[in-house]
């Protein structure tokens, strides 16, 4: 009768600490059942099926977790989608793609970029925010990006952000400084030249015609298509007519001197480095044909040649 009771007891044992191994169980009744030979052949019996009928119990209960964990996890991936920004998309444009990939709504997003709290947040320094078509334009670094679907905006935008500001180091800062600029600056010409130069090879020639006409009080205008079709194309959708043309008038820069308000696209490093270091030329204008050969010219003359050899009167 002890002996029934002692594997019993064990039954409990194995079924109340699992995590005790079946090792030491199996000690601990073999030596209760050593004072009692005549029924060790019965026990042993007894113990085996106990010991099998609780392994299978226990495989069992590992085959339904394991099922389970890996449905979670199968549901996690599923939840997930990669997106990829490529350099030179504007804000409108990744909005967009966000909602065609079940990330967020376009709306949300839109309205996000335009929130002035992230500007202490992660210290970016705008001095005229009300003048931005979109607040946030030239921050959003371009990348592949991997989000949650109908992730909320809000998170989406720090997500762009963190990976903005673990590209721009304190290199880049001091070499906008030393450049007379700041790097909200270096941002707008960045993303000029990614709109303006068809091939890469191109973009610090273009860069220094910026910095020449910049520097120039012979050149007080940029006079760059780029910066209109930017509020004309990506912008006007999304405004009224009044602030359409107030956005014009600071974005236009065949009206206003000097950088529009702000940059015009999201530049890649390649675009931002190129702007932190341009060419060193006396260029002050430029005009490639469609075939993507660039003319540079120092004067006026010099560059109605080249509008002639590249196709466009």
């Amino acid at each position: 009768m002890r002996t029934s009771l002692s594997i019993a007891g064990l039954v409990f044992l194995l079924t109340y600490y699992k995590s005790v191994s079946l090792d030491l169980y199996y000690k601990i009744w073999y030596n209760r059942n050593m004072k009692n030979l005549k029924l060790l052949n019965k026990n042993i019996f007894i113990f085996l099926i106990i010991l099998i009928l609780l392994s299978s119990c226990s495989r069992v209960k590992n085959i339904d977790e394991s099922q389970v964990s890996s449905e979670s996890e199968t549901e996690t991936i599923s939840n997930i989608v990669k997106v990829t920004f490529p350099e030179g998309f504007t804000v409108s444009e990744i909005a967009a793609r966000l909602e065609e990939n079940g990330v967020c709504s376009s709306f949300d997003f839109l309205k996000q970029a335009n929130n002035t709290e992230y500007l202490s947040e992660f210290g970016i320094n705008i001095d005229n925010p009300s003048d931005r078509a979109f607040i946030l334009e030239g921050y959003l670094f371009p990348d592949t990006y991997e989000f949650y679907r109908n992730e909320d905006a809000h998170s989406v935008i720090r997500r762009f952000l963190r990976n903005t500001f673990s590209h721009i180091d304190d290199g880049m800062i001091s070499r906008a400084a030393e450049l007379g600029f700041t790097i909200d600056e270096i941002l707008t010409v960045a993303s000029i030249i990614n709109e303006e130069a068809g091939i890469p090879s191109e973009n610090r020639k273009i860069s220094s015609v910026i910095y020449n006409r910049l520097k120039s009080p012979d050149f007080p205008k940029l006079q760059c298509d780029c910066c209109t079709f930017y509020i004309k194309d990506s912008v006007k959708p999304y405004v009224d007519e009044a602030r359409f043309e107030e956005l014009m008038n600071l974005y236009n820069t065949y009206r206003c001197k000097g950088l529009p308000a702000g940059p015009i696209a999201n530049p890649g490093l390649e675009e931002i480095n190129s702007a932190l270091y341009p060419d060193d030329t006396d260029y002050y204008f430029f005009i490639s044909d469609s075939d993507l050969n660039y003319y540079y010219a120092h004067d006026w003359d010099s560059h109605i040649k080249n509008c002639s050899a590249a196709g466009i009167n």
